[in-house]
């Protein structure tokens, strides 16, 4: 065959088998083979001493990436571009350092299949680390991290609830490396070991998974809940309508689901706005909702609104706060729990979408504000708070609430389990993207929440898919896409922590350390050799002289 030929249909290899899981439910398994290709053909350039081989491999992490998330562009055209390159040049960037260890290790080791085996160690730790630092930095979009090809498989991962979704990219990697091994083995016994080591880290995940699938039983503590989908266009919701016409809308909603049952309504992001935290009864939204709570007072509402917080004039607040005349405000993304008298609680969305919600590093690079106002995104950042929070409901239970794509940040949200939170919900708007894979993949990704943190997942989205999800990471119930509607299910709430939600990413965490190890190690390692061989040539010509 045509090397080049070989070369892109390795790479196009790739793209499918990464990217149908993120598309088709229930072809998670793919996943845990997808990067033998890529394997394959980092080989094949290095045997065949392939100058700039970074191109082939950036165009297989560029395919995946328009393939699972191109939807993107119906929101921005220049984000779209943004986000699916940058994140193309990052996975291409730590596969990189792959192909340069790999080089390195062959060299030293003169040994192929040992250079192999060592270089995919330290590939797997540092993709690891990669994606448990991507989750924690600002300009961040961690939709593709490999655990979550699973979304739509949770039975095959329930083991979630012991290690996240970072244990999910790791059973990738794993496998993947060791069918690549089985295949490029070169001799009986090598091909034999790997083969029954593929075979166990196969298997033995899955029959565990399975058993707890099985096994696993929810405390019985059931509340009636109420998820609200008012299914207002995004693109058309400000000034085509006053916001009392919505509200109205939205109480009629609530007084035809909700029973003397029902203790919590849950809307979708931002369905009201301007909304002064200092003085909440004056905002004529607030009084409606707490009108339609005074007539089922034992029901709470959990509301997704854009909040101001004015200071006056002074030292700036925040990193967020703006300059008006006589202080300063700041805006946020905010998900409060209301009664009929009071604001029980509130959390401010802090994971924000980059350029759309903040300007990433915006203090030490001051010129992207303007640069990504040009190309239709925000010239301020939203406020934010320093970690998760559980909100409280005033009857003895607490929320999680994670707003947006904040449920794709699982050592993020698991932070509202430890403090407390019964059940978790999901609080979105994804008619941004369309009737495109973007809706079902987030839907779907709130399932590994549930498994992570054994709670039950109300997602409310604006346009849908709204639902619930119960702790085994099943749906019990979902609307349909681009309806108005409103869901009512019984949900359990729990206390019980799991092994996630009190220590977090331990294995993004260990992945970090053990990765800036292995990188001093193997310099050192190409250094001392460097040195001998240096020191080797000096003695061979002194002795010849």
């Amino acid at each position: 065959m045509n090397p080049k030929l070989s070369y892109w249909t390795l790479i196009v290899g790739f793209a499918v088998m990464a990217s149908l899981p993120f598309l088709v439910p229930g072809v998670g398994v793919l996943a845990l083979v997808s990067f033998v290709p890529l394997f394959i053909l980092e080989r094949q350039l290095r045997e065949n001493g392939v100058h700039r081989p970074f191109w082939y491999w950036y165009a297989a992490f560029l395919l995946f990436n328009i393939a699972t998330t191109w939807w993107i562009w119906n929101v921005s055209e220049a984000g779209a571009i943004a986000a699916i390159a940058l994140n193309a040049l990052q996975m291409a960037a730590v596969f990189s350092l792959y192909h340069w260890a790999a080089r390195v290790i062959q060299r030293l080791e003169k040994r192929p299949m040992a250079a192999g085996l060592e270089a995919l160690v330290f590939f797997i730790v540092t993709w690891l680390a990669w994606e448990h630092v991507y989750f924690n930095v600002e300009f961040s979009w961690p939709w593709l991290c490999l655990g979550n090809a699973f979304a739509t498989t949770t039975r095959l991962v329930q083991w979630y609830e012991i290690t996240g979704a970072l244990g999910g990219s790791a059973w990738v990697l794993l496998t993947s490396s060791l069918v690549y091994l089985t295949l490029e083995s070169r001799t009986k016994g090598a091909r034999r070991g790997f083969a029954i080591a593929t075979a166990v880290l196969l298997f033995v995940p899955m029959l565990a998974s399975e058993y707890r699938y099985a096994s696993y039983r929810e405390t019985e503590d059931p509340m009636e809940v109420v998820v609200v989908q008012p299914n207002v266009d995004p693109f058309q919701k400000y000034g085509i309508q006053p916001q009392s016409a919505y509200d109205q809308r939205l109480v009629e909603l609530m007084e035809e689901a909700v029973t003397p049952d029902t203790r919590y309504v849950i809307t979708p992001e931002t369905f009201t706005y301007n909304l002064i935290l200092d003085s909440p009864q004056e905002h004529a939204s607030i009084r409606v909702y707490q009108d339609f709570l005074g007539r089922h007072p034992d029901t709470r509402m959990l509301l997704g609104a854009l909040t101001n917080r004015y200071w006056r004039e002074g030292a700036k607040p925040s990193r967020s706060a703006r300059h008006i005349k006589g202080g300063w405000v700041d805006l946020y993304n905010t998900a409060l729990v209301l009664d009929s008298e009071h604001i029980l609680g509130w959390y401010y969305k802090s994971k924000l979408v980059p350029g759309v919600e903040i300007i990433p590093y915006e203090n030490v690079l001051p010129f992207l504000g303007p640069i990504m106002e040009k190309f239709g995104g925000s010239s301020n950042s939203y406020g934010t708070q320093e970690e998760m929070d559980a909100i409280e409901a005033g009857d003895g239970r607490k929320v999680g609430a994670m707003i947006c794509y904040e449920s794709v940040f699982g050592d993020w949200s698991r932070v509202a389990t430890k403090k407390g939170a019964d059940f978790l919900a999901v609080m979105t708007n994804d008619g941004w993207w369309g009737d495109t894979p973007g809706y079902r993949q987030h839907f779907d990704f709130a399932r590994l929440r549930a498994i992570e943190n054994r709670r039950d997942v109300i997602q409310a989205a604006n346009t849908g898919i709204s639902g619930v999800i119960d702790q085994r990471g099943e749906v019990l119930c979902r609307s349909s896409w681009w309806v108005e509607t409103t869901l009512r299910e019984t949900i359990n709430g729990n206390k019980a922590l799991t092994h996630f939600a009190r220590h977090g990413d331990f294995v993004g965490r260990s992945a970090c350390y053990s990765f800036i190890i292995l990188l001093i190690s193997l310099l050192i390692w190409k250094g001392v050799s460097a040195s001998d061989k240096r020191s080797g040539r000096g003695r061979s010509a002194s002795g010849r002289s």
